[in-house]
């Protein structure tokens, strides 16, 4: 059986990684962020993980070894450690899509993590306190545009087979995936 691959997708602050987080939690599905890819690397510069800076390290891999770098790096760790099942966080581009499908074909599931408010994804960020995170309101909109510009993470978004509405709580979130689990269109065992 070929490796299931859970990939997640949404705006600055949606709860992409709170999905992938549920998931090892309750079922112990290891995943993989691209962003710490990103953020090691600028670790390993020297520099401070600002978003302006890890846009600028995305951007530069982008032109050196082309769209979907990373999570070919992600694909290729998750291949060698076997995992039945595994979770990507950080899919952001259409070449992060197509890379993905190559690699795990009809086994990569893409969901869309959607919160209406772009204020309740500013109020989340504020309460997980990571230094790229905007600290005014204005700062946020302008990181939201900028990685829209980078990453066309709305072309993205459509390519999703699911999505899921985070407007509530964490628990509402929980059972939200629950629920496409039920489906038994998410394989998490």
């Amino acid at each position: 059986m070929k490796t299931q691959v859970i990939g997640t997708v949404g705006k600055i602050g949606s709860g992409k990684d709170e999905i992938l987080k549920y998931l090892y939690a309750k079922y112990n599905i290891p995943y993989i962020s691209t962003g710490d890819i990103v953020r090691r690397m600028a670790d390993e510069e020297g520099l401070e993980p600002t978003r302006e800076n890890l846009e600028e390290i995305s951007e530069r891999c982008f032109r050196k070894l082309g769209k979907g770098c990373f999570v070919r790096m992600v694909a290729e760790e998750i291949i060698k450690k076997k995992w039945k099942v595994a979770g990507i966080s950080g899919v952001r581009a259409p070449a992060d899509v197509r890379v993905l499908k190559e690699h795990f074909g009809e086994n990569f599931i893409m969901i869309r993590v959607e919160v209406t408010d772009p204020r309740l994804r500013f109020k989340r960020l504020q309460l997980r306190h990571e230094g790229r995170d905007a600290a005014t309101y204005k700062e946020f909109l302008v990181q939201d545009k900028n990685e829209e510009d980078v990453f066309k993470i709305s072309k993205t978004e459509a390519m999703a087979d699911y999505s899921i509405k985070n407007d509530g709580t964490l628990a509402d979130l929980h059972r939200r995936i629950g629920a496409l689990i039920r489906t038994g269109k998410l394989i998490v065992k």
